[in-house]
Order: C-alpha cells, then structure tokens, then sequence
C-alpha cells in the first residue's frame, strides 16, 4: 500500500498487507502501527475486518481495551439506524431485549381515543380527568374509572 491520505483512503482499493504501516495522529501526536498490530490491539479471537470504500463487514466482537471509555457516534454525528438482534441490549445496570420491550407499559402525550377500536399501539397509557386508557394491542384500548373520591 502506498501513503495515502485520510480523503484518498474512501476511494482505495485492494489488500493492505501486514508490514503496511498506519499513522494515528490525535491532533498532537502521530503513532506508526502496522496494520497488523492495529488490528491485533482493536480485535481479537477469530475477528476479522475487510472495508471496500463504502462500508466495513466484520466478523468476529469488538470488545473495547477499557471498560466504559468509548463512544459509538457522538452528539453532534449520530448513527442513522442501529439493527440488532433478540439478545439483550445492556445500558448501565439496565437490560432491555424484545420480551420486556413488548411488555412494557409507556405514558404517552397522545390523544385520548375515541373509542375502544381508535388508533394505538401495544402499552400506550393516556389520561384524562376521569379516565386512565390503556391499549392492550394495535388499535384495542381498554379504560379504568379514576376514583374521584380518595
């Protein structure tokens, strides 16, 4: 691989070669690595990287070298989509995963329905003065008499 710059980077081709060396620069400092190191200190077991210009596939975990120091995307650059599988998704000492997603409940700013058929997905909750609706499936509301008298 010949040098090249970051812009000439999204347009090359072809294989880097293990000895082919890579600078990381933070804004301070430059730090040469061979692409075989780099990729030994970011991946490990049977991972593996291939980019073609567009898009990189990986095979394999990315398991960060420290624990809760890294970002994926930032305020500014946010990823679009973010597709996953049916495990559980870890967020601090919180567990979401598609069962408990399903069965949670959610209190939206959504208007009250009209009638037990009116339009709602699944854990919706709303309120009004003298009612607490519930939709219970797609477009299946039920609703409970809020007691006045406490």
């Amino acid at each position: 691989m010949s040098n090249l710059t970051i812009n000439q980077l999204t347009t090359f081709t072809g294989s880097p070669q293990n000895n082919d060396l890579i600078i990381i620069w933070d804004g301070t400092d430059a730090r040469k690595i061979t692409y075989a190191e780099l990729f030994n200190q970011i991946f490990s077991g049977s991972t593996s990287l291939q980019c073609d210009g567009n898009r990189l596939n990986l095979t394999g975990s990315i398991i960060p070298t420290q624990n809760d120091q890294y970002d994926l995307g930032s305020a500014e650059y946010k990823f679009r989509d973010l597709y996953l599988g049916n495990n559980t998704l870890h967020m601090g000492d919180k567990s979401f995963n598609s069962t408990n997603i399903d069965d949670s409940m959610e209190i939206k700013n959504i208007s009250i329905p009209s009638s037990p058929i009116s339009e709602g997905n699944k854990g919706d909750v709303v309120f009004d003065n003298n009612f607490m609706y519930v939709c219970i499936d797609t477009n299946s509301w039920k609703r409970i008499n809020l007691d006045s008298i406490w």
